[in-house]
């Protein structure tokens, strides 16, 4: 077998990569600018989800064992309805022989719903293999996203979450769990509920930080048009900044918060990881 990673330069589609490195199965990187992006040692091709000519070059690539892509790993496009593009790809995936797919969506999305709601339903009515990860949110955006240079610099989080409580997840959990659904022998089947350990304020999560780094770090509470302005004076598209902002506030009105699953234990058989250990971790990323 081998596996296509669409967002081959993104936070859980590296991560996947250097797990199947390690375990010797065959992969390759899709994203807009291809080999030139990709880590040294690891094979891309070209691939836009908004440009349906690119679809067909990840099934030209040559594996070197002769080996065929048979799992694919979907990252939607960062536009209001990725289903039509998505839903089209992978039909001519099918026909190129994949059998499986891990769908990563977010913890808002049901089967049939909004956004990539209706890759999952294409999915299901597909019979295909599949599973769907439905992470919380990225402890990564505290250190490689927007939240970083704030912190760095400024030593503030700007927010619409209030005082909401969010079971933020690394990146690393979430891609353990992609890996285990594009190569376990059984298919899942399923959708997961990917949670870190503990919910968490950002009032909390300013804290921590503000222990583990031995700085003060502020969490600055902002009105959702507040948030949505600012967004967008960084550069963010409008449609982009709305939809995010949304999202901080059905995180202020306790949307995350509802969330217990244990399923990254009940699949990896390791609790997820505690997001002190994750500052530990990386704490170099703020200095």
């Amino acid at each position: 077998m081998a596996v296509l990673l669409t967002a081959g330069t993104g936070k859980t589609s590296l991560r996947i990569a250097s797990l199947l490195q390690k375990a010797n199965t065959p992969f390759l990187l899709a994203s807009r600018r291809g080999q030139s992006a990709a880590p040294s040692g690891m094979a891309a091709a070209k691939f836009d989800w908004l440009d349906n000519t690119t679809f067909e070059n990840p099934f030209q690539h040559t594996f070197p064992g002769g080996e065929k892509i048979s799992a694919v790993y979907l990252v939607s496009p960062e536009v209001q309805d990725p289903a039509p593009c998505m839903n089209e790809f992978i039909d001519l995936a099918v026909k190129k022989g994949a059998k499986r797919f891990v769908l990563i969506g977010g913890s808002t999305i049901y089967l049939g719903g909004h956004h990539v709601g209706k890759v999952w339903s294409h999915l299901t009515e597909l019979g295909v293999e599949y599973c769907i990860l439905q992470p919380s949110w990225f402890m990564e955006n505290f250190s490689e996203g927007f939240h970083n240079p704030t912190i760095k610099h400024m030593g503030k989080i700007f927010t619409a979450c209030g005082d909401g409580k969010i079971p933020f997840i690394s990146a690393t959990d979430i891609a353990t769990m992609a890996y285990r659904g594009l190569t376990d022998k059984q298919p899942h089947n399923t959708s997961y509920r990917v949670l870190g350990p503990e919910k968490l304020t950002y009032d909390e999560i300013a804290e921590k930080l503000s222990k583990h780094l031995s700085k003060k770090i502020e969490h600055v509470k902002l009105s959702d048009e507040e948030r949505t302005q600012g967004m967008m004076s960084n550069g963010v598209p409008e449609h982009t900044a709305r939809f995010l902002v949304w999202l901080e506030s059905t995180a202020a009105n306790g949307q995350e918060a509802q969330y217990s699953d244990p399923d990254v234990e009940k699949v990896t058989g390791k609790p997820p990881q505690s997001f002190d250990d994750f500052v530990q971790e990386n704490k170099a990323c703020w200095t």
